[in-house]
């Protein structure tokens, strides 16, 4: 993959990200909204092909919108696709392998860094994942100290409303059930739970904060992505007063689990186990905020140079099996096609008026080079990107330039949350697609225009293609583990 910079932009700011001397105005440059679901899987949207879930909203925003068919998370759990969306890098350039574990560095340049300094104002609103919120409390899954140390205000973050982990997609700081990690623990619960309710389980292990030290103690209730949509709305109302252009990260916890989901929600779902109705009742709610926020920025007139793109975080997730990878092979925590292929689905009036598919691929890496080019801003001496600007791509200028490439740690076959030395590896292009699925001893080739399901290896078919994409992942896996080795 060619070790080269895509970005074609105007304007020139120094690595130490001090302001731009270009003017900027809320009305020159969009604002930006990124929306990301937590878990959720190619199949289990309705415009997705899912005929059970109810999400209007999301079909509406597909059919009006930009809907991709082929988008790519950079990684097949959490924390370091989010660190792709927030850097343009794959994460194994940074040292980000695997969920909860490693911490963001503090020498990425991030896309709120970087927007920054053409004078956006930045919010991140939801979970984290990128690191530990305090040094001192342990929490979630980063341990406490200086090391693991990450939160959204140390990486370029005005305001934020974050977790550092997963919490219950209703009421959000208490979990009814047993304990996390017990033997009565409920991944997807199983019984009818109240707004507000505070029996019959145990007070959840992760808290939201607002910067350092500010812990929430707030008792929150009900449906945990309108409490998280509340805040965000609040952030836009008041930087679109005062004709700030901003940048809002909203990344919904649902629907990771714990699943759970109101009883309003539940009945929407009549003759489905409770379980299935807490499953697609979290995923009807977060749709709710969707559609209100899409709303919101319709009746203030926000709507039309607004940026609006929603995707997920990696495929469903092994643990159950309410979820859905639509016609794709895997689940989350694989680098087979329902592990890293996702929903997306983006709109911008005033740029892409009317409604689009595109089946080229795309990344969560792309996000960073996008919306810099959108913005006109570059960074001097920008690490090695492995996202593109998409913006020639759906313009129809032009078509990817380079092929997407994964590295991922192999889970364990008994307890995927957990990973082994091994690795698995992937690239990806408009046809092909080259995978291992064990650290590199064998590999296969699967057409997937052909052949979406990956159920067929083709490479004795074409050694040509076989050999050629095998030279560039390699390639690829040695530069990304040079930038690390550099790095440490």
């Amino acid at each position: 993959m060619k070790n080269k910079i895509p970005l074609l932009l105007l304007a020139s700011v120094a690595c130490s990200h001090k302001t731009s001397d270009i003017p900027v105005t809320g009305t020159e440059l969009p604002n930006i909204i990124l929306l990301m679901a937590d878990d959720l899987g190619y199949g289990d949207l309705g415009c997705y092909g899912n005929p059970t879930v109810l999400t209007p909203n999301l079909d509406m925003m597909a059919q009006e919108g930009i809907r991709f068919n082929r988008f790519y998370a950079a990684a097949p759990v959490s924390s370091p696709t989010r660190g792709s969306c927030l850097t343009g890098r794959h994460p194994f350039r940074y040292g980000i392998k695997w969920a909860g574990r490693e911490p963001l560095p503090a020498d990425e340049i991030t896309l709120a860094e970087a927007l920054k300094s053409r004078g956006y104002v930045t919010g991140h609103f939801g979970k984290w994942h990128l690191g530990g919120l305090s040094r001192t409390v342990l929490q979630g899954e980063f341990p406490g100290g200086p090391s693991p140390y990450s939160p959204p205000w140390e990486n370029g973050f005005d305001e934020c409303f974050s977790t550092e982990s997963m919490v219950p997609n209703y009421n959000p700081y208490y979990h009814v059930g047993g304990s996390y990690g017990s033997d009565s623990y409920r991944q997807v619960q199983t019984e009818p739970v109240a707004k507000g309710q505070r029996t019959g389980g145990n007070i959840w292990r992760d808290r939201y904060w607002t910067g350092p030290g500010q812990l929430v103690d707030e008792w929150l209730e009900g449906d945990d992505s309108e409490i998280i949509m509340d805040r965000a709305i609040d952030f836009i109302n008041d930087k679109a007063g005062k004709k700030s252009p901003f940048l809002a990260v909203i990344w919904f916890h649902t629907p990771h689990t714990p699943v759970v989901a109101g009883n309003e929600q539940r009945n929407l779902y009549p003759g489905l186990s409770i379980a299935q109705q807490h499953w697609f009742g979290a995923i009807t709610a977060m749709d709710g905020q969707v559609g209100r926020l899409r709303s919101y920025l319709r009746d203030n007139g926000l709507a039309k140079n607004t940026v609006l793109w929603f995707c997920s975080d990696n495929g469903p997730s092994y643990i159950h099996n309410y979820n859905s990878a639509g016609p794709l092979r895997g689940k989350k925590s694989e680098l087979y096609e329902g592990g890293i292929r996702v929903p997306a689905i983006m709109e911008w009036p005033s740029r892409f008026p009317g409604h689009m598919t595109v089946d080229i691929p795309v990344s969560t890496s792309d996000f960073y080079p996008t919306l810099l080019a959108a913005t006109n801003t570059v960074i001097e001496k920008q690490p090695v990107l492995d996202g593109e600007n998409i913006l020639p791509l759906l313009e129809g200028k032009s078509d990817r330039r380079d092929p997407i490439g994964f590295i991922s740690p192999l889970p364990s076959p008994l307890r995927k949350q957990e990973t082994m030395v091994e690795e698995q590896f992937a690239l990806v292009d408009r046809q092909y697609k080259i995978i291992s699925m064990d650290n590199g001893a064998t590999f296969q080739l699967y057409d997937l225009i052909a052949d979406e399901g990956e159920t067929t290896d083709i490479a004795k078919e074409h050694p040509g293609v076989f050999n050629e994409m095998k030279n560039i992942l390699l390639s690829w896996i040695m530069e990304c583990r040079d930038d690390v080795n550099i790095a440490n």
